[in-house]
């Protein structure tokens, strides 16, 4: 296989990766969610039959209950049903730049939450929920640390308040986002692609403040 094969290959397994962890986020807040195997064991390092199988359980849980609507420049806006019959649970969500970022990150999800629009980076391997990583995001030459907090069993990192508010100023500025998660033994690098984030927050700022 040539390196851009392998390269297209690597794409395809961050972006799948991101869609079995992306279900796990667009869950009730607060409420923990009964998860099948095929998603909680969806990762880095797995074999490709059961990538196959992860991706197929994926689909499955999208087509019984959530959808998913492509916007600009690879941004997606997920709606997922409520089980018990409350409000659905909505996102915005875009994968790294794998070609600038680590295996680790999977991508960046913006969403609904009790307080407004929450900022929640997510990751391949899970973290220990005691966690506390600090987390700096660098947009053009604006940096900004964070400490952020671990949920979701361990496969998202929830940003302070502060962090939404950058989503809606500087990032919108900025052709990506630079991400440096803080966690042993070696740090996580990546960058999140930041064209048609204003676009994006429209969408989900629909949702959010009509809840």
């Amino acid at each position: 296989m040539n390196d851009l094969a392998l390269a297209h290959s690597g794409l395809l397994m961050v972006r799948s990766s991101l869609l079995c962890v992306g279900l796990l986020m667009t869950t009730t807040p607060g409420r923990a969610e009964p998860v099948s195997p095929g998603i909680v064991n969806c990762g880095s390092g797995i074999t490709a039959e059961q990538r196959r199988r992860c991706d197929e359980e994926a689909f499955k849980q999208i087509q019984s209950g959530s959808q998913s609507t492509q916007l600009e420049s690879g941004w997606r806006l997920v709606k997922s049903k409520n089980p018990d019959g409350g409000a659905d649970a909505i996102s915005v969500m875009h994968v790294v730049d794998s070609a600038k970022s680590d295996t680790g990150l999977a991508g960046l999800s913006l969403q609904c939450g009790k307080g407004g629009i929450e900022i929640v980076l997510i990751v391949l391997e899970p973290l220990s929920r005691s966690a506390q990583p600090n987390v700096a995001l660098i947009a053009g030459e604006k940096r900004a640390e964070f400490q952020a907090s671990v949920i979701q069993s361990g496969v998202a990192l929830l940003l302070p308040a502060d962090a939404s508010k950058l989503a809606a100023s500087d990032w919108q500025n900025a052709n990506e986002l630079a991400v440096e998660i803080g966690t042993a033994p070696s740090a996580i690098h990546g960058a999140v692609p930041m064209a048609g984030l204003a676009t994006a927050l429209r969408y989900l700022s629909q949702y959010c403040y009509v809840r």
